[in-house]
């Protein structure tokens, strides 16, 4: 191609539809045709070439593309003619646009030989019209105008229209102020409409078209204003939060701030704590309902207490019981307290039974004073009192006779579910038994280990047992498997107790700590709270939810927990001794602990005395367990009260 010349004659037939006329005058788009003659050698070319064409501001090179390049491949030339059809886009503004054009013979691998000069594309005839069309300027007659306008024609219009004939017809949306003239019917959606008087309206509105502060008929509301109803027929259904009513909220979580004139319903199965609201005025309510089997504990702000008649720990005196100085081993309390059963080792020992809560004692009975009386337990009623003998048998009991039920062996521990059919005992050395009969026939569960203490939930489907070096073992999963977790950090297991369902569990190790589980021994936590790093934990008692905890120590004192077992009590009136054996009542307002001393031994009782105010501030709170509910009423002062309450109450 490097004797192919410039073509000599360009002609360009262009049908451009942007040039100055509307897109809908002819419905004509960007492309146009462009007519050209090509020579080759002097002679006009034929054959197939490839042309490019590129579009560009100037003819001086190199100028700035304006569109382009596009490339006609295989284009048929014949005589040195050739059409070829271009759509460069909405290049075409007014400004100046010239063709440059590349040509190379088809399948070629050369580049392009670029034709020169670029050619100047001008508008065809009727293009020139429709520029003198686009320059169309001041006012165009309404007489000139034909057919319909589009709807974009009128959009933006801003200015104001006065329609006054009642004849005019509106159908669709109107957005505007009906304040201004109207005169004539409308018909459509009125989105958007203002100034609109009430009485002109029909049907019913949305509860979205009112305003916020409006009572609805199927939706909650909010009314910032003070609502009086006067009317004795007045209805409501639902929770009420206000002054004097208060609606319940059931929450499942361990930790709340109580908002005022407001019930929660605890359905967490651990301990829930709820805090008094900080600023209340007087009259103000707070209702707290324990439906979860942690309980609950409501827990002051800075100068705040609760007053009333509570039951407490704190300052229960343990005054000594009717019982002798003995080597006692173990005690056992009916669910009510009133009944306890304690058995003694050695000379002057046996089983010694009272009806009194520990006033007066009577026995021994058993008919060896001189064994090794070593475990203990009772039914919930008092009436079943299985014990038994350190290298002896177990004896079960018709009133306050006892006879021989089961061989001979180290039995350390016994425990009873609460109608007295199901016993658990447990041998050093020996194994796990289990009874279903009030000890009439006996089953090995578990292997011979150094076992040291038995549980029992209160139908007796869930037991557990301890080793003393080891871990300890429960049957909540249908079979008996070592508790993940169970073995101390240090010391040795001495004593395991459960609450009535089981599920909450509590264990003390000597030159240990004291552990709790809330899962039937799923896993277990250690407590630190107001506990010694380490004691000679001896015994452990639970009440029957588990709440109620109390902990004795061999040469030390003893301790009580009101939640749980999250924090701990000293019992600053009780004496040191050389505690072995704890037991408690169901509710936990009954206490027995023994002393293993022949000499200076006995057994102390405490019984939960009223308490007539928690103690000012954050350290004091209330505790209540499942099934128990109280009403919180601040009076001033910074000061609760209840006004009615269900259940137990605890103050500290």
């Amino acid at each position: 191609m490097s004797d192919m010349k410039r073509l000599l004659f360009g002609l360009a037939i262009v049908v451009i539809s942007s040039f100055c006329l509307p897109a809908s005058a002819f419905a004509q788009g960007t492309a146009f045709t462009y007519q050209g003659r090509l020579n080759d050698g002097g002679a006009p070319a034929g054959g197939s070439y490839d042309l490019q064409f590129t579009i560009y501001d100037s003819t001086n090179s190199p100028g700035t593309i304006v569109a382009g390049p596009i490339t006609n491949s295989a284009t048929a030339v014949s005589n040195g003619l050739f059409t070829v059809t271009l759509d460069f886009g909405g290049v075409f503004n007014g400004a100046a646009r010239y063709l440059d054009i590349g040509v190379r013979t088809n399948g070629s691998a050369s580049t392009f030989t670029i034709l020169s000069p670029r050619q100047l594309l001008t508008p065809t005839p009727y293009a020139i019209f429709a520029t003198s069309a686009s320059n169309l300027s001041g006012t165009l007659p309404a007489s000139q105008l034909m057919g319909t306008l589009p709807a974009s024609a009128f959009a933006g219009y801003t200015n104001t229209v006065a329609l006054t004939n009642a004849g005019n017809l509106f159908s669709g949306s109107f957005n505007g102020n009906f304040g201004g003239a109207f005169n004539g019917s409308f018909s459509g959606n009125g989105g958007s409409v203002t100034n609109l008087s009430v009485t002109n309206l029909i049907g019913v509105l949305a509860d979205n078209q009112l305003p916020a502060n409006t009572a609805f008929v199927n939706s909650n509301q909010t009314f910032s204003g003070v609502n009086t109803f006067t009317n004795f027929g007045n209805s409501f259904r639902g929770s009420f939060f206000g002054n004097g009513l208060v609606g319940w909220i059931p929450t499942n979580g361990t930790a709340i701030q109580a908002v005022i004139d407001t019930g929660y319903l605890l359905t967490n199965s651990q301990l829930v704590t709820v805090t008094l609201p900080a600023s209340p005025s007087a009259g103000d309510i707070v209702r707290i309902s324990g439906a979860g089997a942690g309980g609950w504990r409501v827990s002051q702000n800075a100068g705040q207490s609760i007053i009333g008649n509570f039951s407490s720990f704190i300052k229960s005196p343990w005054t000594p019981s009717g019982a002798s100085p003995l080597n006692w081993r173990a005690i056992a309390s009916s669910a009510d307290g009133s009944q306890l059963v304690a058995v003694a080792s050695s000379t002057g020992g046996g089983i010694f039974t009272s009806i009194d809560s520990g006033l007066t004692w009577s026995g021994p009975f058993g008919g060896l004073s001189s064994a090794n009386w070593y475990a203990v337990a009772s039914s919930a009623d008092g009436s079943k009192l299985p014990a038994a003998v350190n290298g002896g048998d177990i004896y079960t009991n018709s009133g306050t006779s006892w006879t021989a039920a089961f061989g001979a062996a180290n039995w350390v521990a016994l425990a009873s579910s609460a109608d007295g059919t199901k016993l658990i005992a447990a041998a050093a050395g020996l194994g796990v038994y289990v009874s279903s009969n009030s000890g009439a026939s006996w089953t090995q569960v578990v292997g011979g280990a150094n076992w040291i203490s038995v549980a029992s939930s209160a139908d007796g489907t869930k037991m557990i047992a301890a080793i003393s070096g080891g871990g300890i073992y429960g049957n909540s999963s249908g079979s008996w498997l070592l508790l993940s977790g169970s073995t101390p950090a240090s010391g040795t297991w001495a004593s395991v107790a459960s609450s009535a369902d089981g599920s909450k569990l509590v264990a003390v190790a000597t030159g240990g700590g004291i552990y709790t589980s809330g899962n039937s021994g799923g896993s277990w936590l250690l407590q630190t709270g107001g506990l010694p790093a380490s004691a000679a934990w001896s015994s452990v008692a639970s009440s029957a939810d588990g709440s109620k905890l109390a902990a004795v120590v061999s040469g030390g004192g003893i301790y009580t927990s009101s939640n749980f077992g999250v924090t701990w009590v000293q019992q600053t009136n009780a004496p040191t001794r050389s505690w072995n054996a704890i037991a408690s009542s169901a509710d936990g307002t009954r206490l027995a602990a023994a002393i293993n001393n022949s000499t200076t031994g006995g057994i102390y009782v405490s019984e939960a005395s009223p308490l007539t105010t928690t103690t000012v501030g954050t350290t004091g709170y209330l505790i209540g367990g499942q099934g128990s509910a109280v009403e919180l009423q601040y009076i001033g002062n910074n000061q609760f009260m209840p006004v009615s309450f269900a259940g137990n109450l605890w103050g500290y």
